[in-house]
């Protein structure tokens, strides 16, 4: 379970790994989200704005684990 004090073993790294590319991931897509008001499209922005806006929400949906663990369901 998990690597000695001041080791890390493979898990570790593809634990970092994981964890690194979700917050560049975020970060990209909270650049983007604050960036959309100033965006201009003309009289398509009302169309595009929310249609981006649920695929920046499926995204994040898809990347995240949405698995229940046996300990919080309480069998």
């Amino acid at each position: 379970m998990g690597s000695k004090k001041f080791t890390l073993d493979l898990s570790d790294v593809k634990n970092l790994l994981k964890n690194a590319t979700l917050v560049a991931g975020a970060a990209f897509l909270t650049t983007l989200v604050n960036n959309m008001a100033h965006l201009d499209l003309g009289q398509y922005t009302p169309l595009i704005v929310p249609i981006v806006t649920m695929v920046l929400d499926s995204a994040i949906k898809w990347i995240k684990d949405n698995t229940e663990k046996e300990e919080a369901k309480g069998e």
